[in-house]
């Protein structure tokens, strides 16, 4: 009964997410060792076989007890030979020395590497937990950025709307004004002449200060929209700033992480 545990290299409680990284390294060792194409192919049907075992529950369980039963086996043929001679009893007993020795080597080493390959995958859920973060807090600025120019449309289309009004309204009160004014330069042409380019220079000098004061509000409006701009490109300046440096710490986090990694496997060897 093959080892599908070892197989994989992986302990008896992994998780399925465990086993798939397992299986995706081992997939890509064998892809590199260059065997021929159908020792690969076997190869690559017994790893298929044993994650897909150990990453469903009920098939994990039902490999779990015939496992058992075959290690109790084992042992149960182990201990019968051991009873058939005393030469044999040493003999296995060294055997089974030796191989306990082996077998708690290799777990050990087991265990560190699972270890190792553990704290990998929570760095790199880490790396990616906090990657959506930044992806997040970068789309809810983008939208609150659109919906910043959501609401300076709106407000200038209120205020264009606004200035038309006003506009209509000087232009009804300016005739209204003129009307009045000729009704009185009724009397006499000298009088209508004379009220009437008066009218024409008020209305001309009114008509300049609008058209100023409508000058200065679009200049004043400009300088608004260039001063939120230049905001606007500050915040991201400082936002990419922000994240670059960020990313250049996780670098070096991790960096500093396999260093402290190639260190403890430098010292168990």
């Amino acid at each position: 009964m093959q080892n599908y545990y070892e197989m994989l290299g992986v302990p008896h409680d992994a998780t399925p997410a465990v086993a798939k990284i397992a299986y995706d390294g081992k997939l890509k060792a064998l892809a590199r060792a260059g065997l021929p194409e159908a020792e690969r192919q076997r190869e690559e049907r017994d790893l298929n076989k044993a994650y897909v075992t150990l990453s469903t529950p009920v098939k994990k369980d039902w490999y779990d007890n015939q496992w058992a039963l075959h290690t109790e086996r084992r042992e149960k043929a182990a201990r019968s030979s051991q009873r058939s001679t005393w030469i044999g009893a040493g003999v296995v007993a060294s055997i089974l020395v030796v191989g306990l020795a082996y077998v708690l080597v290799h777990r050990a080493n087991e265990r560190e590497r699972v270890r190792l390959e553990e704290s990998r995958i929570a760095l790199e859920q880490e790396k990616a937990r906090k990657k959506s973060v930044i992806e997040e807090a970068r789309l809810q600025l983008q939208q609150d950025s659109e919906a910043y120019r959501q609401e300076m449309g709106q407000r200038l289309q209120a205020q264009r709307e606004q200035a038309y009004r006003d506009q209509q309204s000087r232009i009804s009160s300016d005739r209204a004004f003129q009307q009045q004014v000729q009704g009185r330069a009724l009397n006499t042409f000298d009088e209508r002449s004379t009220q009437f380019n008066a009218d024409r220079q008020r209305a001309i000098e009114y008509e300049d200060k609008r058209r100023a004061e409508d000058d200065r509000r679009k200049a004043l409006a400009e300088v608004e929209r260039q001063k939120r701009f230049v905001a606007e490109r500050e915040r991201e300046d400082e936002r990419i700033r922000a994240e670059r440096a960020y990313r250049v710490q996780r670098e070096q986090e991790l960096a500093k992480a396999r260093e402290a990694a190639a260190a403890r496997r430098a010292a168990g060897q």
